[in-house]
């Protein structure tokens, strides 16, 4: 069953990505962002609604679990997603994806600190192997400069200070699955953790980013195809956060997101061969994705 609802995740994930390729050139990602997040709360909440309206037992609260799903939103829906999205400018968006190719590597670490789920070595390689084939298929050579000559390499310090976004995005989001895996383990409520977890990042967002009524006034000029795809995306995201709590209530935390952060797996073969996309994918690009394969599949089949 967890392995299963990973693979889900994975799906949407990857679904995903293909639909903020499609959003982003219609919207501009802060915006998006902020669409997407409100998205996941509406989604949420409807989700919840008919949850409780089907099942025959009352909703049981346990309030440490609900106050640690809440945390995690604000480590993963609002910290790693905003430093994502500050790397992404600074580094731009090869190199920020490569970086968030450790997120599994982080969750692994945080749930052997913070709860005690030690993998077996196996388990471990399988982790390594498809954090390597994401961040190969994450790289890209570096390109020279308009004017032909190399790039020009920027001092350690300033290196640091560029990649410092990404990594504690990187981190928040690992910090963010294990506080989920935990209070899933408590509460075996996916749905009802996905939804406070996104209540928690979109307010902390709003309070500190947002004015409401400049919101609505620039979603009312924005184009309306942007905004429909990004609340798509909202909904791709939602769905596959939950699904990624409902596996680490059956199988460990870091193996759940390591199978649905897989996402190259699908996305390069589907690029390559329904939608023809082939200028980024190289050998190197092919290299990873079978890397990433054969770890999702001895995760999986394990």
């Amino acid at each position: 069953m967890g392995d299963a609802l990973a693979l889900v995740a994975l799906l949407l994930f990857a679904a995903n990505a293909f639909v903020v390729r499609a959003a982003s050139r219609r919207l501009e990602q802060g915006l998006g962002f902020l669409v997407s997040l409100l998205t996941n709360v509406v989604v949420g909440g409807v989700l919840l609604t008919g949850q409780l309206v089907l099942r025959s037992e009352p909703l049981r609260v346990d309030w440490s679990a609900f106050a640690m799903f809440l945390l995690a939103g604000i480590f993963s829906a609002y910290l790693g997603r905003r430093g994502y999205f500050a790397s992404v400018e600074t580094l731009g968006p090869s190199r920020a994806s490569a970086i968030q190719a450790a997120n599994p590597m982080f969750t692994m670490l945080f749930a052997w600190v913070l709860i005690g789920q030690a993998l077996g070595w196996a388990d471990v390689s399988a982790i390594v192997v498809i954090v390597l084939g994401v961040y190969l298929t994450n790289r890209r050579p570096d390109r020279l400069t308009p004017s032909g000559s190399p790039p020009v390499r920027e001092p350690a310090r300033q290196r640091l200070a560029l990649l410092a976004p990404a990594v504690v995005a990187t981190a928040s989001y690992g910090l963010g699955n294990v506080l989920r895996g935990a209070a899933v383990e408590d509460w075996t409520e996916p749905i009802a953790g996905g939804l406070l977890g996104a209540v928690a990042g979109t307010v902390a967002y709003l309070v500190l980013h947002i004015s409401p009524r400049g919101f609505v006034a620039r979603v009312r000029r924005a184009d309306r195809r942007g905004v429909a795809w990004w609340t798509l995306t909202g909904g791709l995201t939602i769905g596959g956060q939950m699904s990624v709590i409902g596996s680490a209530a059956h199988i460990d935390v870091a193996v759940a997101v390591a199978i649905s952060s897989a996402l190259p797996m699908i996305v390069i073969p589907v690029s390559v061969i329904v939608l023809r996309i082939r200028e980024a994918v190289t050998v190197v690009t092919m290299a990873g994705a079978a890397l990433i394969t054969g770890g999702v599949a001895w995760l999986v089949l394990r």
